[in-house]
């Protein structure tokens, strides 16, 4: 008997540490809170030198942000040399003279470091929200005859600084631009976890309200990464909300998705099967500090959307974190989307990597120009 209830204790408590690390890796993918890595950086004469990543590798320009808080920022151009360890780059501009000792910094996509560098008389306004809640936007007041507004949504464990790219564009058109928030968003009305666009959807739904109630006479959406569900999911259930949508590197699916995270974190297939039964387990989610379940089917919009409105996705080959077959399926579903496939760019990076393609891509969209398949040479 003792060695049975010994037995019994063992397999309870290798139980519960399965548990725990199950419930471990699904709070790590609907956590809101941004994961950017911390690089030490010096300056070198005119150029910056930084450790040696696949990401501060890429080409392109990129943002740095340093200092106290992370609050100052640096654009920075292309690579110079690299040894295997070390790489220097450029520095195009810095918001303050940068040490030439060592020092932390983070390596981001954002080439701004704010909305003044896109209009210095740009508006925050305030967006309510169906439940009495608010969220916060930054409003970029147009200058063509043209009412429609673009709304810029950005994805997942990020800010509203990631859209800048998409909106310098629609002001380059002169069209309204506002950029939003949502529930767990950057500065967006906090939440203990995401539920991937399964309820912040009507969060898109009311800023696009707002707008309509503010003389837009269409609305265009511009949806990055994780905001590419929250559009999809607001046009499965009112068809009728947005006018043309864009989407950059956007998720389309959530269960191939998390399955290939799960394979790059170099985990067996059965751990991606746990972490999607434990988000969609009413107990679990609730541990997990999300408000519900998610219902994987519904996350799913390759399938269970009938997409009516003019669609273009910006994405490339590159995209590690959402690979790009996932869009070829979602586009083979729905054959009236135009993909416009960049030089290869890490995860939202396409801008940085390939921003005369996209500029022109997403400009002509603006504008309504006929489309077709294309990509960087």
């Amino acid at each position: 008997m003792k060695v049975m209830a010994t037995a019994i204790g063992g397999l309870a408590a290798l139980g519960a540490v399965a548990v725990g690390i199950i419930t471990m890796l699904a709070r790590r993918i609907v956590g809101v809170r941004p994961r950017r890595q911390t690089l030490i950086v010096r300056r070198v004469g005119d150029d910056i030198e930084l450790t040696q990543t696949d990401l501060t590798l890429a080409e392109g320009s990129y943002g740095l942000w340093f200092g106290e808080r992370f609050a100052q920022h640096a654009l920075i151009g292309p690579v110079l040399s690299s040894d295997g360890r070390r790489v220097i780059r450029r520095l195009l501009e810095t918001t303050v003279p940068m040490s030439s000792e060592p020092f932390a910094a983070k390596w981001t996509g954002h080439t701004m470091s704010g909305p003044c560098e896109i209009d210095p008389n740009w508006e925050d306004v305030v967006v309510p929200l169906r439940d009495g809640e608010s969220a916060p936007a930054w409003l970029f007041r147009g200058t063509a005859v043209d009412k429609a507004w673009v709304i810029h949504v950005q994805g997942i464990r990020t800010s509203r600084l990631v859209t800048l790219r998409s909106v310098e564009v629609a002001h380059q058109a002169g069209l309204t631009s506002m950029v939003i928030t949502y529930r767990g968003s950057g500065d967006g009305p906090p939440v203990s976890a995401s539920t991937l666009g399964q309820r912040e959807w009507s969060d898109l739904a009311d800023a696009i309200a707002y707008a309509r109630s503010h003389g837009a006479t269409a609305v265009y959406v511009v949806a990055w990464s994780m905001g590419a569900g929250l559009s999809l999911e607001l046009l499965r259930r009112e068809p009728a909300a947005i006018d043309r949508l864009a989407l950059i590197s956007p998720a389309t699916q959530w269960r191939p998705i998390i399955q290939h995270g799960v394979h790059r974190a170099g985990l067996p297939a059965t751990a991606a099967s746990l972490v999607m039964w434990a988000l969609g387990s009413r107990v679990i989610s609730r541990l997990v500090g999300m408000p519900e379940a998610l219902d994987f089917n519904t996350l799913n919009w390759v399938h269970n959307l009938a997409l009516g409105v003019p669609t273009i996705l910006v994405h490339s080959d590159g995209d590690q974190e959402i690979p790009i077959a996932l869009t070829t399926r979602f586009l083979a579903a729905h054959p009236r989307v135009t993909l416009v496939k960049t030089a290869p760019a890490p995860h939202g990076w396409e801008a940085n990597v390939d921003p005369d393609l996209f500029r022109s891509a997403v400009l002509s969209w603006l504008v309504g120009a006929a489309h077709r398949n294309v990509e960087s040479p």
